[in-house]
């Protein structure tokens, strides 16, 4: 939002955290949603909920620190104050909230971005999972993964992860969506993928539903369609990811109103 000329600007989750006050997490989110919406973008990659345990890591400002118990609680607010305590995004108000990264994004081997991370299957789930099963009991729409490799293995390329861990043991119901250009990624920078139409079906086959695509527009959606007619994806998966892409549009009200009217934000920007 503060892309948009006059919005208020918060401090990073990092200084948020520092209060040790979740409810100023919610007025945080509240405010950012009606803003969000006054621009005419009704979902917000955020909160982040990465757990930093390395100070080396180059986003540590983003997430909130390296206590599963404060992340969570704090991400857990954000996203009542972004999507309210009913989850009803259909409020002018409200937007769809993004928790991300999935999972045990901020701790690279490296400490640099995007890099390679070693977890444990134990740290993984009493460090690092905790925030995200909080935010998915909150109710959280949606949610980002992990641009790099855990133990060897991207994180978009990731069947136990994305299907067996997130969709069916944590139960949750939203809408998966890459970072950005991570499909591509799968061919170009992990090599595990002989071409961009394998990384597709790699990642759409793993549970990706949405492809944040960086530049080539063209690509995602023609080798998708071919993957599907040789079998590579079958169909009702493909069914499945447009009805969670459907339903969370619905949800929305972006069928009925896809762009907001700014005089209907006059806080937008205010003292106040």
């Amino acid at each position: 939002v503060t892309y948009t000329a006059g919005a208020t600007i918060f401090p990073h989750e990092l200084a948020l955290a520092a209060t040790w006050e979740p409810s100023f997490g919610r007025k945080l989110a509240e405010v950012t949603a009606y803003e969000t919406r006054a621009s005419s973008i009704p979902w917000n990659f955020s909160p982040v909920l990465d757990l930093g345990a390395d100070p080396r890591y180059s986003r540590m400002g983003e997430g909130m620190g390296e206590d599963p118990y404060l992340i969570a609680q704090f991400g857990k607010e954000m996203i009542k104050g972004y999507e309210g305590d009913d989850n009803n995004i259909g409020d002018p108000y409200k937007v769809a909230s993004c928790m991300k990264h999935f999972l045990g994004y901020a701790v690279p081997i490296s400490g640099k971005d995007r890099t390679p991370s070693y977890i444990p299957e134990n740290v993984m789930r009493e460090y690092h999972l905790p925030p995200f099963q909080e935010a998915i009991a909150a109710g959280s729409h949606t949610i980002m993964i992990n641009s790099g490799q855990i133990n060897g293995v991207p994180v978009h390329a990731n069947y136990e992860l994305l299907t067996e861990l997130l969709r069916n043991e944590l139960g949750f119901d939203g809408l998966i969506v890459t970072d950005w250009g991570d499909i591509e990624n799968l061919h170009k920078r992990d090599r595990v993928a002989a071409n961009n139409k394998e990384a597709v079906a790699l990642a759409i086959n793993a549970g990706i539903d949405m492809s944040m695509i960086s530049y080539d527009y063209e690509s995602f959606c023609n080798d998708l369609v071919a993957a599907v007619k040789e079998g590579l994806v079958k169909q009702d998966r493909i069914d499945d990811a447009v009805k969670r892409i459907l339903t969370l549009k619905y949800k929305l009200n972006l069928f009925e109103k896809p762009v907001s009217d700014p005089k209907d934000y006059p806080k937008f920007g205010s003292n106040e």
